[in-house]
C-alpha cells in the first residue's frame, strides 16, 4: 500500500505565508494520490488526461507559490535570490518534463515511482534551498516590518531531508 504524503509540522521554516503554501501544495498532491494512485485505479482503467490535467494544476500552484517566494526574497534584500530564482525555473522545467513524459505515456496511475519523484520534487526544495531561506530570513535586522511572516525564531536545519525521506 501506497503511503500517503502528509504534512509534518518539523518540514515548517516558521514563515507563515510560505509554510500555509507548502501545506497547500503537500496537501494537493496528496488528494492527487489519492484519486490515481494505484490502490484508488485497481479494477478500473483511470484516466490518463484527467490524472495529467491534476498534476499540471498542482504546477501552476507551485509556480504561483514559487513567484510568491521571490517576491519576499526581494522585499528583504535576500542576498541569494538568483540563485533561488534558478532553482525555481530549473524545478518547472523539471516538472514540465516529467508531465511530458507522463503524457507521452498515456499515464492513467500515479505509481509509488511516480509518487516518489513528484515527492522528492517537492521536499527537495522545501528542506533544502528554502530552508537556507529561512536561515537567512531570520538572521535579518528587520528591515522593514517581517514579523507580520514570522511565527518563531528557529527555522529548521537541512538534516531534516534525509529524516524526512525516511519518514514517507
Amino acid at each position: 500500500m501506497t503511503r500517503q504524503l502528509t504534512w509534518h509540522e518539523e518540514w515548517s521554516l516558521h514563515i507563515d505565508i510560505l509554510d500555509t503554501d507548502h501545506r497547500g501544495i503537500i496537501e494537493r498532491f496528496a488528494e492527487i494520490c489519492a484519486r490515481f494512485g494505484p490502490e484508488a485505479s485497481e479494477g478500473r482503467s483511470g484516466d490518463a488526461l484527467a490524472l495529467i490535467g491534476a498534476l499540471t494544476d498542482l504546477g501552476e500552484v507551485a509556480r504561483e507559490h514559487f513567484e510568491r517566494e521571490e517576491e519576499l526574497m526581494q522585499a528583504v534584500g535576500y542576498e541569494d535570490i538568483a540563485e533561488h530564482r534558478t532553482e525555481h525555473a530549473l524545478l518547472m522545467a523539471e516538472f514540465t518534463d516529467m508531465l511530458r513524459h507522463w503524457r507521452a505515456e498515456q499515464m492513467h496511475i500515479l505509481d509509488q515511482d511516480k509518487q516518489e519523484s513528484v515527492r522528492d520534487w517537492i521536499l527537495d526544495h522545501i528542506l533544502g534551498a528554502d530552508s537556507e531561506f529561512a536561515k537567512a530570513f531570520f538572521e535579518l535586522d528587520d528591515p522593514f516590518d517581517v514579523a507580520q511572516h514570522r511565527r518563531a525564531p528557529a527555522a529548521p536545519d537541512r538534516t531534516k531531508l534525509n529524516a524526512a525521506r525516511r519518514g514517507l
